[in-house]
């Protein structure tokens, strides 16, 4: 997958500003990273708390349209290891998408639902 990073120099990498974030455009939309330290207290379905390594981080992947966060996703890497930074974050890109895409036709259909059961009242 080629990085297409938003506000940074273009390399093969990536890079994080100093709170942990940054910005990427992916298949036309932007999705903003934030990359920290993993806790025992990630009991999530990403993060087995017993694995535990000092230098595992959290990667969330949000993607925010007209004000409202449809898309969301989450990775754990090793901050030591580029290969397994790299790895989490193209899941993070791809799954963050993937679930606007999701949302988004969900809501659609769920807005058509409305719409046909309460039609528009003409005068």
């Amino acid at each position: 997958m080629e990085l297409c990073q938003l506000g940074a120099p273009a390399d093969p990498g990536f890079r994080l500003d100093l709170d942990g974030t940054a910005r990427f455009f992916h298949k036309g939309y932007t999705v903003a990273i934030q990359v920290r330290r993993a806790t025992p207290e990630d009991d999530l379905s990403y993060y087995q708390p017993q694995e535990n390594d000092p230098h595992d981080v959290v990667m969330t992947g949000t993607v925010t349209l007209e004000g409202s966060d449809v898309g969301a996703a989450h990775a754990v890497a090793n901050e030591r290891d580029a290969h397994s930074m790299r790895e989490a974050l193209e899941e993070v890109l791809r799954d963050a998408v993937d679930d606007v895409r999701r949302t988004v036709a969900r809501l659609s259909a769920r807005v058509e639902q409305i719409d046909s059961q309460h039609p528009a009242q003409q005068p």
